[in-house]
């Protein structure tokens, strides 16, 4: 396997930027624990699953290894979605399996998808990059952002059967006293090429935009590249999902190896 680094100016597609960063992150331990935690709140194997931001495939992968039966993805990048079924071919033990991978931004899920079910879920704390990747794309101003964000979670609601769950990830550091975090995402060998990644976050509570310059070194060359986000806290969070329409809201108790917290939000019956 080649090492891909890419610098700003090459604007790299997405499933570039994430190649390292990702996998430095997503340990096979980290994998698993993310996972074993969705498995236990979720409970039932047999339960119709949406992975809204299935990406490469975690944590689909994982939960199908535990048993899960019937898992959808859905991912705006179909080089992410490419990279997944080449996982799912090269695994022995997953090679049969061929999940319902569908194309589809978060912004058009009620018209790409006409199924609900019984579990939707939105995690690795994705929500806040949902108009960053194309150019122009991004709201500015408080209300315009957090507008946007409830206009999307709607599109998760309206995805999520009633009585089902909706689970969302969002980094444990974004709370209100943060204006800058270093984190350290990641070293290992890849490829043979020894690679490190580093995520250097500044917040900006007023603007509502979050920072991330993803720096990563590989064969003693080191790169960077910068990312927005938008930014808001768990509690927000909270408050933007009973305002899309779910009943309830609760967070579940996670591990300080998930550099995310996660709420899982449920839709009330009919």
């Amino acid at each position: 396997m080649s090492v891909l680094v890419t610098t700003e100016s090459d604007a790299p597609a997405l499933a570039d930027m994430w190649s390292i960063s990702g996998q430095l992150l997503h340990t096979p331990l980290y994998r698993r624990t993310h996972a074993a935690l969705l498995a236990a709140a979720i409970g039932d194997r047999d339960v119709a699953l949406l992975d809204a931001a299935c990406g490469t495939g975690f944590p689909l992968l994982e939960l199908r290894r535990m048993g899960f039966t019937d898992l959808t993805g859905a991912d705006a990048d179909v080089d992410l979605l490419a990279r997944f079924r080449a996982a799912i071919a090269a695994d022995a033990a997953l090679c049969d399996w061929q999940p319902d991978l569908i194309i589809a931004r978060w912004q058009e899920l009620p018209q790409r998808i006409a199924r609900r079910y019984d579990v939707v879920l939105n995690v690795d704390a994705a929500i806040g990059f949902m108009d960053s990747w194309l150019p122009g794309e991004m709201r500015a101003g408080e209300a315009a952002i957090l507008a946007r964000v409830t206009e999307v979670l709607r599109n998760f609601h309206a995805v999520t059967r009633p009585g089902g769950r909706f689970f969302i990830g969002l980094q444990k550091n974004n709370h209100k006293g943060n204006r800058y975090y270093p984190m350290f995402v990641g070293r290992m060998q890849l490829g043979g090429i020894e690679a490190e990644a580093h995520w250097n976050m500044s917040y900006d509570w007023q603007r509502r935009i979050k920072t991330w310059v993803n720096v990563v070194t590989e064969g003693g060359r080191t790169h960077e590249q910068t990312r927005y986000s938008y930014l808001f806290d768990l509690a927000e969070l909270a408050d933007l999902l009973r305002a899309a329409g779910f009943a309830s809201v609760e967070q579940l108790p996670t591990p300080d190896a998930l550099y995310e917290d996660i709420l899982m939000a449920r839709r009330g019956p009919l």
